[in-house]
């Protein structure tokens, strides 16, 4: 049975036995352990994606320790797989459904990275308020999937114009929607990178920034 956990996000999220369930970041520390245990009651966790960075560091810190702890107590009987935002978001560009210009969460308030996907590089990092100077002097610009539809949004604008990515998960695969496009990606294709332990892979030093 395959499984998912985003911890690269404004809210941890897992999919499991068919059902989405998100964990706010405040309390995320007391809440994570109990609704995994919980959760694998349900329905053993077996095979789990695992989209790991950047993000937030306390999700991604507590996310990979949460799941580890998991793994011990059930004697190894999971197996890991781990795969980045711009490593998703690549396969998304080389198979025409992102543009090269992508803004990624990282867990701040204000700041944001801009990425390059053609060249898979941080371009550098934004503020969320250049989005449009951004837009103006790079063309169209994909927004990174997070819960909070307003976080990327300023004062007086929809809170998703259409450019935010949008994750949707089903028994056999995961499918990424941008602009009113879908793009679905079988598990198989996403489930390379298998790890013994889950390394939070913050991309940036958690004590910057």
């Amino acid at each position: 049975m395959k499984s998912v956990v985003n911890i690269s996000s404004d809210q941890i999220a897992i999919w499991h036995l068919g059902e989405m369930r998100k964990l706010e970041r405040n309390g995320v520390d007391r809440e994570i352990g109990k609704v995994l245990v919980e959760l694998d009651r349900e329905g053993a966790f077996d095979q789990c994606l695992v989209i790991n960075g950047p993000g937030g560091f306390t999700n991604l810190r507590v996310g990979s320790l949460a799941l580890n702890l998991l793994k011990t107590l059930k004697g190894d009987q999971i197996s890991f797989f781990s795969l980045s935002k711009p490593e998703l978001y690549k396969m998304a560009y080389d198979l025409g459904l992102l543009p090269r210009w992508i803004l990624m969460y990282i867990g701040q308030k204000n700041n944001v990275w801009l990425r390059d996907l053609e060249e898979q590089k941080m371009e550098k990092m934004v503020k969320k308020s250049e989005k449009s100077d951004l837009e103006q002097e790079l063309g169209e610009l994909a927004i990174d999937m997070v819960y909070d539809d307003s976080y990327f949004s300023l004062e007086g604008e929809e809170k998703n114009d259409g450019n935010q990515i949008s994750y949707f998960f089903d028994e056999e695969k995961m499918t990424l929607v941008w602009k009113g496009k879908s793009l679905s990606f079988p598990y198989a294709d996403l489930m390379k990178n298998a790890v013994e332990k889950l390394e939070a892979n913050y991309m940036m030093d958690p004590n910057v920034g």
